[in-house]
């Protein structure tokens, strides 16, 4: 009888146990498949609560600073070297067409996409969920912390972003003593072209002009930092009227920048007589997530440092 009365309570515990671990299971099932609406550039959409198979053709470093990797994300990105410790197991876009695009996005069953590219939004949204986000619409720090709540991270974006400007902020006054009225500016070459930037077209120009109150030359203050334009394309010849005390420089991947650097004029401005150029690598540059900005800050701090008295 007590054998029984064993086997009895054996049995119970045993069913408790399964109903138990039935309810675990459809709880995580139900919170994988939750839904909820986010306002977007487009309107409301219905996204996963806790999207696990994510496409990026743009945000990758956003979605990486707080720890979130999607399974597919732009080749450029991925190109970015700070951004490579982070990016095993990314598969790159397919980028031959966009049928190859909208086969391989099929193919991987994401439940959802951020995109940056309006004319493709209508033909993602009918593979997953889609987010839109329209570029230049938000600060980089709006735009990081949009991206994270679109995860639920919202806290480890503002957090990442309080290091970074208190960073920044720190180093503020020894920057401005070391310039002084000296002005800063960025170039970077293409096939014969010159590009000129401000505070609008990544480049750290964010960092410079508006966390630490850097010049730039008169045009470029006046239209890139102060005004709205993001970039001009300047000959040759006009560009001392562009070039600063300090030069940021970067090439165009495969572009030979002979034609401006082995220049006579290039050579004869005082950045260049001075020392004062900041080559930079301009795959990575061109970015203006987190990560990269967080490098570029450290670039600029050790750049500058050179100079101090």
């Amino acid at each position: 009888m007590k054998s029984l009365k064993k086997v009895g309570v054996l049995f119970t515990l045993l069913i408790t146990t399964l109903a138990m671990v039935g309810c675990a299971s459809t709880t995580t099932e139900e919170k994988s498949t939750a839904m909820k609406t986010v306002q977007t550039d487009k309107g409301e959409v219905e996204i996963p609560v806790n999207p696990k198979r994510i496409i990026s053709d743009y945000y990758l470093g956003e979605f990486l600073a707080v720890g979130v990797k999607p399974i597919i994300a732009s080749p450029y990105a991925l190109n970015n070297p700070y951004l490579k410790e982070d990016i095993e197991g990314i598969e790159p876009m397919n980028i031959t067409s966009s049928e190859t695009t909208l086969e391989q996005f099929t193919a991987a069953k994401p439940d959802l996409i951020v995109t940056i590219t309006e004319a493709d939004y209508e033909k993602y949204s009918k593979i997953a969920p889609t987010v839109y986000i329209q570029d230049g619409k938000r600060s980089d720090d709006e735009t990081f912390e949009y991206i994270a709540s679109l995860v639920g991270k919202e806290k480890e974006a503002k957090d990442y972003i309080e290091k970074f400007l208190q960073k920044a902020e720190e180093h503020k006054q020894e920057i401005q003593d070391i310039v002084k009225d000296q002005t800063v500016s960025i170039v970077e070459v293409w096939p014969q072209q010159i590009y000129t930037m401000g505070s609008h077209f990544a480049r750290g120009g964010r960092i410079l002009y508006d966390l630490w109150d850097l010049k730039a030359p008169e045009k470029i203050q006046k239209e890139m930092v102060d005004g709205d334009k993001q970039y001009e394309v300047v000959s040759l010849e006009a560009l001392p009227e562009y070039a600063g005390d300090f030069v940021l420089y970067g090439v165009l991947d495969g572009t030979d920048p002979a034609f401006v650097t082995s220049s006579n004029l290039w050579n004869s401005l005082p950045a260049v007589k001075n020392g004062k150029t900041l080559p930079y690598e301009q795959v990575s540059f061109m970015h203006r997530d987190p990560i990269t900005q967080s490098k570029q800050l450290e670039i600029f701090i050790d750049f500058f440092e050179q100079f101090k008295e």
